[in-house]
């Protein structure tokens, strides 16, 4: 997955409903590689959301390639808005009018067939039982990660630019889940730091994610929307098991 964005005097996100406004003149270069960008982040949220609702591994594989690739080329933004409400409930309703049609008319010429747009070598990672009824419940699950992966890998860029990838190395996975942070007096072992040190870095790597994880937020929401709601929201179907 390629890295986003993460120049600090760049519009801040350059994904989601920003992008894929953008992407309607799609003669612009910039336009479609961050498109591009969007659809290697949210596949996941897409194949297994076509896994619920039933498609086989190797028909979501196909379809999901299918859909992003229609995506990717402009098809269906010619009156998508921010205004029509979180890109979330607008990829998903998407999707599902995609596989409607291809029931629909399953002797239709795939315009896709055979194109490799996103790479998706660890598809078996995301497949689930086909459960049509839980089928939104496993597309939001799958779009909340994208988030926090999205949002975590701006965040290591950045460290990695400042030259401290061993500090967020360190840190990383007891930024998601605190019950795996290591004691204090080991990180800073392997740091060379002192314990305040320690507990003052991972202060601020947290709040660091926590911004990132709002923009990333509010890059998908209609305008006025509430992006804590939404927030809590995808970091509690997140915490489900």
């Amino acid at each position: 997955m390629s890295s986003p964005n993460t120049d600090p005097h760049a519009p801040f996100p350059i994904t989601s409903w920003t992008c894929v406004m953008s992407a309607r003149q799609l003669e612009e270069p910039e336009s479609k590689a961050a498109l591009e960008d969007l659809c290697k982040g949210y596949w996941p949220a897409i194949y297994t959301y076509l896994r619920a609702l039933g498609c086989d591994r190797e028909e979501a594989l196909d379809e999901t390639q299918e859909f992003l690739a229609r995506f990717i080329n402009g098809g269906g933004l010619e009156s998508v808005s921010p205004e029509r409400g979180r890109l979330r409930s607008y990829l998903k309703q998407s999707v599902r009018n995609h596989l409607y049609t291809l029931r629909r008319d399953s002797a239709r010429q795939k315009r896709g067939s055979g194109q490799v747009v996103v790479s998706m070598d660890d598809a078996e990672a995301f497949d689930v039982p086909g459960e049509p009824e839980q089928a939104d419940h496993w597309f939001d699950r799958r779009w909340a990660w994208a988030v926090m992966r999205r949002a975590m890998e701006r965040l290591e860029s950045r460290y990695h630019q400042r030259g401290r990838a061993a500090v967020f190395a360190e840190l990383k996975a007891g930024l998601i889940s605190p019950d795996m942070l290591k004691p204090y007096a080991e990180i800073g072992a392997s740091l060379g730091m002192n314990e305040s040190q320690v507990k003052l870095e991972v202060h601020r790597a947290r709040r660091r994610l926590a911004d990132d994880l709002r923009k990333e937020v509010a890059g998908t929401l209609e305008p006025g929307a509430n992006v804590e709601e939404e927030l809590r929201y995808l970091l509690t179907i997140l915490g489900r098991e």
